[in-house]
C-alpha cells in the first residue's frame, strides 16, 4: 500500500513565489514544479545557465541579485543557504509587510507536511537512489512528484510533477537542512563525517539523523544498511528494513554478475523470498542504492515484476558515471564525486567496467575546508588511477585565504608519495595538455562537483577547432 497519506495544510493556490538563488539543480526543479502547479514564479542568480531551461517552463529569470527583481506580487521569498543576509533581495523580502521567507528546506518542509513523502537521506548516493526509487515507482504506475539535486536521465529533469499522493526528495544533510522534512518514509543510503564546516566529528553527524529520524510518526518504515541501525543505536518506534551484504541483512545482496556496465543482481529476504533483476547503470554503489531501493518497495507493496521493471528502465543521474564524446579513442566520463568514498566508489566501477584499461583520474577538489580534512583519503582513493590531474579548488561558502595556498599541492605530493604520477594544472593547462597524456583506449575519469565538466567541454572544442575541412 501506499505511505500513509496526511493532507497537512495547504499551501496558498497562485501565489506569486520568488526564489533567490533559483538556478542549483534543486531550487531551479522546486521553481519548476511550482510553475506547473499554476503559480508566478521568478527568481534569480549570478549564474545565468539555467536561464534557458527555466523560461522555457515559465519562471521569469533574473541575472544577478537586485530588490528591483521582487515583482510588487511576490507574496511569497523562498531562498539557498548559500543566500548571504545581506543580499538585496532578501532584505527587500523583511522590508515588505506580508511577505513569507522561507529557506529552500524549509519551504520543501511545507510541501513534505501535505504529502506522502519519502525521504532518501545519507552522506552519499541520495541523487541516485532517489531516482531509482522514482524509476521504481513509475513501474508501478503510482507516478509519484520528484525534487532531486540533480538530473535524470529518463525525465532529463530533477523534478517531477506527479498525479500520484507520494512525494520523492532527497534529503540533505548540510547544514542540517533535512531536519525541515516530515516525512512518512526514509532510507539512509550511508553515515559519513562530510561537511566538516558543519560536523566535528562522525557522532556529531549520526546524532542529526537520530533527530531526522525524530520526524518520522510511530511505525514509518525506514530503511539502511545493518551497521547504520546499529550506529544510531535506534528504538522500535519505526518499522525497519536493513539491506546489505551481511548475513543478517533483512534483505541481502547475494550476488551480481556484471558485464559490460550491466548486473544481474540476486537478493534474498529474511523469510526465504528471493528476487532477481538486471540493473543498467554499473559499480557496487549502484547495487547497494538499488538493494535500499527494493526493501522499501517491497514493505511499501510494490511487487516484484514492477520493481524488476523499474530497475531495468533506470538509467542514472546526469555526472555520475556519465560517458561523453568528447576526444576519438578515449572512454571520457563525468561524475559528480567529491568526498574521498565517493572516489573510492567512482573509480571501482571504471576498473569494474574497464578492467584492461588504463585510468586517468582529472579531480577538482569541492572545498578547502574538504580537502583539508579528508587529504590523505583524497589522495589514496585518486591512487587507484593509473595517473592524476588535479585543477585547483572549487570553493563555495568559505574563504579561500584562510587556508594554506598550496593545499593542491600538498595532494599531489601525497598522491605521488604513493608510487603514481600526479600534475597539476589549471583549466587552459588542462585543456592543452590533457590530450597529449592519453592513448587510444584510455579512460578519463573528471571527477568533482564543481565546474570541471567544462574541461570536457573546452577540449571538444579545441580538438574540433583542430580539425581542417
Amino acid at each position: 500500500m501506499p505511505v500513509q497519506e496526511t493532507q497537512g495544510t495547504d499551501l496558498p493556490q497562485n501565489e506569486w513565489i520568488h526564489v533567490i538563488g533559483v538556478g542549483g539543480s534543486a531550487t531551479r526543479g522546486l521553481a519548476c514544479m511550482l510553475r506547473r502547479q499554476g503559480h508566478p514564479v521568478s527568481g534569480s542568480d549570478q549564474d545565468p545557465d539555467s536561464r534557458s531551461i527555466l523560461e522555457e517552463h515559465g519562471v521569469t529569470f533574473y541575472e544577478g541579485h537586485a530588490a528591483s527583481h521582487l515583482a510588487q506580487e511576490v507574496r511569497t521569498v523562498v531562498h539557498t543557504r548559500a543566500i548571504h543576509p545581506s543580499n538585496p533581495e532578501l532584505l527587500e523580502a523583511h522590508k515588505r509587510s506580508g511577505v513569507k521567507i522561507y529557506t529552500y528546506s524549509e519551504y520543501l518542509g511545507l510541501i513534505s507536511e501535505r504529502l506522502s513523502t519519502i525521504a532518501v537521506a545519507g552522506t552519499h548516493g541520495k541523487t541516485s537512489t532517489t531516482a531509482c526509487l522514482f524509476s521504481v515507482f513509475q513501474a508501478a504506475e503510482r507516478d509519484p512528484s520528484l525534487i532531486v539535486g540533480g538530473e535524470v536521465v529518463q525525465i532529463q529533469a530533477g523534478w517531477h510533477q506527479g498525479k500520484g499522493t507520494e512525494f520523492l526528495v532527497e534529503a540533505c544533510e548540510f547544514d542540517k537542512a533535512f531536519l525541515d522534512l516530515k516525512p512518512k518514509a526514509a532510507i539512509i543510503t550511508n553515515v559519513d563525517l562530510d561537511h566538516p564546516e558543519i560536523y566535528k566529528d562522525l557522532e556529531s553527524v549520526r546524532q542529526t539523523f537520530r533527530e531526522f529520524l525524530a520526524n518520522l510518526e510511530d511505525d514509518s518504515w525506514v530503511v539502511c544498511p545493518v551497521g547504520v541501525k546499529e550506529a544510531l543505536k535506534v528504538d522500535d518506534r519505526l518499522r525497519w528494513r536493513t539491506f546489505g551484504t551481511e548475513n543478517n541483512a533483512d534483505l541481502q545482496l547475494k550476488e551480481s554478475d556484471s558485464v559490460a556496465g550491466s548486473s544481474k543482481v540476486l537478493w534474498s529476504w529474511a523469510d526465504g523470498r528471493e528476487f532477481s533483476a538486471t540493473l543498467n547503470v554499473p559499480g557496487a554503489h549502484t547495487r547497494s542504492n538499488a538493494s535500499a531501493v527494493v526493501a522499501l518497495a517491497d514493505a511499501l507493496d510494490i511487487t516484484f515484476e514492477e520493481m524488476a521493471r523499474g530497475l531495468e528502465t533506470y538509467r542514472g543521474v546526469c555526472r555520475r558515471f556519465e560517458k561523453r564524446e568528447v576526444l576519438p579513442g578515449i572512454e571520457w566520463i563525468e561524475d559528480y564525486a567529491h568526498h574521498p568514498e565517493e572516489v573510492r566508489a567512482t573509480l571501482e566501477t571504471a576498473r569494474e567496467v574497464y578492467p584492461n584499461q588504463r585510468l586517468h583520474a582529472l579531480f577538482q577538489p569541492h572545498q578547502a575546508t574538504r580537502l583539508s580534512a579528508f587529504m590523505k583519503g583524497f589522495a589514496e582513493e585518486l591512487s587507484r588511477a593509473d595517473q592524476v590531474t588535479l585543477l585547483p579548488i572549487f570553493s563555495v561558502r568559505e574563504e579561500l585565504d584562510q587556508f594554506p595556498g598550496d593545499l593542491v599541492d600538498q595532494l599531489a605530493a601525497e598522491i605521488r608519495q604513493l608510487g603514481k604520477e600526479c600534475q597539476v594544472a589549471d583549466f587552459e593547462n588542462a585543456v592543452s595538455e590533457l590530450p597529449k597524456h592519453l592513448q587510444s583506449g584510455d579512460v578519463l575519469i573528471s571527477i568533482g562537483a564543481g565546474n570541471v565538466y567544462q574541461v570536457g567541454n573546452l577540449v571538444r572544442e579545441n580538438q574540433r577547432s583542430q580539425v581542417t575541412l
